[in-house]
């Protein structure tokens, strides 16, 4: 049961939740911890830019020969920074482990302060930690996941500073270094947030005059003057001329906004709330949180509290605003992929906050066990299939520590795909020759405009077709290969270079 807005501070200590909660965190945590490698397409990318601006000017791994780090046109700086500062303490990769910890156990703990700033009952909060696992986590987009805690986190401060007599400048300045390390996680995520927060002002201030909402309003000032320099020093409003001479012509993209089909769209949205194994194993996990959600929703006894019908309606809002900018949203725009498909997790989430009941019969039996017992089924799929891909995997660590260090290698995966992880989660499998001995590979996400390291537009490596990563048959010697000291092969032909191989001080080939 929970009372009305903004008074649970009074309420006595529910242990059930409480302890359901704790050992809903644990659980969360495991599968980042139990295997070698995570399953994670992005990730070796993200890695790498980390090590480049960890280990820029160190001897040991020479990636200064080969980068430049520019931080000017990039806002993807929180998650890459908290992982570097992080890696002065312990392993590079240890300190990843840490800061994505930090995100799935920061999922439900962020989505409990939202529920109790709307009066729901907090421990819905506990269905959130299956859904750290989604689409995204599995395509690596580890800014953009990171950002997502920060978001819910930041609107159930707005909620609270809504509230009669919730104001309090100490909450808008706590508010405004949320937002602002939102910006620095994720464009996408804040702007998500700037209408999230707008339609928050709309439905729960006092009125619609900006007496009644500006200084609410200021906390956005500090990740707004942030934002109007990114945008302004960024390639991201620039115009077909603009764009494709910027960057160093490199990976340049058509400047179209691209939509996908509405049915499409509709179809595919499974795919991108909980889509990571060619198993069944996160269809299971999809249909029982559904399964869960549907029930206590139609057990939990409704009721309304005029007091504060205004801030009631926020969860149902932002559910179906959130539908809409989906439906309505492109799929792409210059480099930036898929920028619609990312919203379907946070429309779950946000679904988890539309149910309201003053009661719910025997609570910790429909609500706390289940939720908690779904985490730990989870817990175990993802353990299983983190090790299988990690034993699928493991081999380019003994590959690349063959290599000498600071070298030049290009990766030609032509067979980006796993026998147990979907999507592409090997593609940017060379990267790991950065992470564990550094100099460069290609291909790198230093041939995007959002990456806090490039190359030099003078001595840099070879311009490579756009989308290279995906279409590797289009590498030649003669224009791409040269460069480089190892080659690193994936699939395809036998021999990818030919007559040219023996011009290569060694080619390696990952399983």
């Amino acid at each position: 049961m929970v009372g009305s807005v903004g008074k649970t501070a009074s309420q006595p200590v529910d242990w059930p939740e409480r302890v359901a909660l704790w050992l809903t965190l644990a659980l969360a945590v495991v599968p980042l911890w139990t295997s070698a490698l995570l399953p994670m397409m992005d990730l070796p990318q993200h890695l790498a830019t980390v090590r480049i601006l960890h280990s820029y000017g160190d001897p040991a791994y020479g990636v200064d020969k080969y980068h430049i780090i520019d931080l000017s046109s990039t806002q993807y700086l929180s998650w890459y920074f908290a992982v570097h500062w992080l890696s002065y303490l312990m392993p590079l990769e240890a300190a990843n482990r840490v800061v994505l910890s930090l995100y799935a156990m920061g999922l439900p703990l962020a989505l409990r302060k939202l529920l109790r700033a709307v009066d729901r009952d907090p421990g819905v909060a506990l269905l959130a930690a299956p859904l750290a696992y989604n689409t995204f986590f599995f395509m690596g987009f580890a800014n953009y996941i990171t950002a997502i805690p920060l978001l819910v986190w930041a609107l159930a401060l707005l909620t609270e500073l809504l509230q009669p007599g919730g104001l309090r400048w100490r909450k808008v300045v706590g508010l405004s270094l949320v937002t602002l390390l939102l910006f620095y996680s994720h464009a996408q995520a804040f702007v998500l947030y700037v209408g999230l927060a707008g339609l928050a002002v709309l439905v729960g201030a006092e009125g619609l005059h900006p007496r009644h909402w500006w200084r609410q309003a200021l906390h956005l000032v500090p990740a707004g003057v942030g934002m109007v320099v990114w945008m302004s020093r960024s390639l991201i409003l620039a115009g077909e001329a603009t764009w494709k001479q910027g960057h160093g012509g490199r990976n340049v993209t058509d400047t179209r906004v691209n939509f996908e089909p509405l049915v499409e769209r509709l179809t595919q949205m499974p795919h991108q709330f909980l889509d990571g194994y060619r198993g069944d194993g996160d269809e299971r996990i999809a249909l029982a949180w559904l399964a869960i959600v549907l029930a206590v929703a139609m057990l939990g006894r409704q009721y309304r509290n005029w007091t504060s019908w205004r801030l009631h309606r926020l969860p149902a809002v932002w559910t179906v605003a959130l539908l809409a900018v989906y439906l309505l949203s492109p799929i792409s725009y210059k480099w930036i992929w898929p920028i619609s498909w990312r919203i379907v997790p946070l429309i779950g989430l946000f679904a988890l906050a539309v149910p309201h009941w003053q009661v719910l019969p025997l609570r910790p039996l429909t609500l706390l066990l289940p939720a908690l017992l779904l985490t730990g089924y989870a817990t175990r799929v993802h353990v299983r299939e983190g090790q299988a891909f990690a034993a699928e995997v493991g081999p380019i660590r003994q590959i690349v520590a063959k290599a000498e260090p600071g070298k030049k290698l290009m990766s030609l995966v032509f067979g980006p795909g796993s026998g147990v992880v979907n999507h592409a989660p090997l593609i940017h499998v060379g990267q790991y020759y950065v992470v564990d001995r550094g100099g460069m590979a290609s291909f790198s996400f230093a041939d995007f405009p959002q990456s806090p390291v490039v190359y030099p537009t003078v001595g840099g490596p070879p311009v490579l077709p756009q989308r290279f990563e995906w279409t590797p048959e289009r590498f030649t010697w003669q224009e791409h290969g040269h460069w480089y000291d190892y080659v690193l092969v994936r699939g395809g032909p036998p021999r990818p270079l030919g007559a040219d191989m023996n011009k290569v001080e060694l080619v390696a080939e990952l399983p």
